[in-house]
């Protein structure tokens, strides 16, 4: 299996279940059960939704791609949960269970049964601001460290900018970006249903906020372009919405930005017009949306922003106060 980053496209093209997840589940423990010779390839890369991507084990270890008999094999749940699904396995039966619904985390639209899929009703929540600024904290901007710890997160209200330059597949591109968060109120699940998503079930240990994100892209700019080809402003000079974290160690991978009225793509969408770059032309653009965050209950929330660059990646984040 080839894992190749297409622009416009989502990674993966593929997934082949591998027992690098699970570790051994007994060597011989049924007829079910081959022996055979395989190799870790160290040298396979991987790109997730655009950005350079490790995976690793519950212990933070990282992991390489398996290759046999002419096919690569990934962890499993490493990629799973990357992308937002639970993965499970019951060692009685011997089963792997992989649910991508989005019951725990980030709300989904429902398909019809119906010959003709009919479209959810769509209504705009509209924010209020827990945390209300001064009048210029909304355009402050968080010192050069401010932001990279949770110890350290940016305040509602206040501001951070970087750099992000980027490479893949021949591309490359660099943009600098100012993120905020300008509110965030709780948001119910029954809310959610009124944005036109199945209302997720209810869950313990799980709850939403409704945060308004803008983005500020300057000089957002192609450097070069094998293929000459360019790429689109709302594909690849956005920054990189991670999910939830908490100071102790919990997190929740992804978040829902789009497929609602007011959500932060649409406001990209808007305000980039499906511009494309070619090599070497500039674009700046500013959207400001709403995005729904799946949070740990009862305690210290902070939405996470990961650069492209993750090669080292602890150090490849933001963390902002929801």
């Amino acid at each position: 299996m080839k894992l190749v980053k297409m622009r416009k496209s989502v990674f993966v093209s593929s997934i082949v279940v591998s027992s690098l997840l699970f570790g051994t589940v007994g060597v011989f423990a049924g007829n079910g059960v081959e022996a055979i010779k395989a190799k870790l390839n160290h040298d396979i890369k991987f790109v997730l939704n655009g950005s350079k991507w490790t995976p690793k084990d519950q212990s933070g270890n990282n992991l390489s791609a398996l290759v046999y008999n002419g096919s690569t094999y990934v962890p499993l749940r490493s990629v799973s949960e990357a992308l937002g699904a639970d993965v499970n396995f019951d060692g009685a039966s011997l089963t792997i269970s992989i649910d991508g619904s989005g019951d725990s985390g980030i709300p989904y639209k429902d398909t019809s049964t119906a010959s003709t899929p009919q479209e959810p009703v769509k209504q705009t929540v509209n924010p209020t601001v827990t945390n209300t600024p001064p009048p210029a904290a909304t355009t402050a901007t968080a010192s050069t460290n401010g932001g990279k710890t949770l110890s350290s997160a940016i305040p509602i209200g206040k501001s951070v900018t970087f750099n992000d330059p980027y490479s893949y597949d021949g591309l490359t591109f660099t943009g600098n970006y100012t993120v905020s968060v300008s509110s965030v109120k709780s948001i119910s699940r029954s809310e959610i249903a009124i944005l036109g998503f199945r209302e997720p079930e209810a869950n313990a240990l799980i709850e939403y906020k409704l945060a308004k994100v803008k983005f500020v892209m300057n000089n957002g700019k192609i450097i070069s372009d094998d293929k000459n080809e360019g790429t689109y402003v709302a594909v690849d000079f956005v920054p990189q919405l991670w999910g939830s974290k908490t100071s102790d160690g919990d997190s929740i991978v992804g978040v829902k930005n789009s497929g609602f009225t007011g959500s932060l793509d649409d406001a990209i969408r808007d305000a980039t017009d499906l511009k494309k770059l070619k090599s070497g032309e500039s674009y700046s653009y500013t959207a400001e949306g709403l995005v729904i965050v799946p949070v740990h209950k009862g305690v210290a929330n902070y939405l996470a922003v990961q650069l492209r660059d993750n090669s080292d990646y602890d150090k490849s984040f933001f963390y902002f106060n929801l």
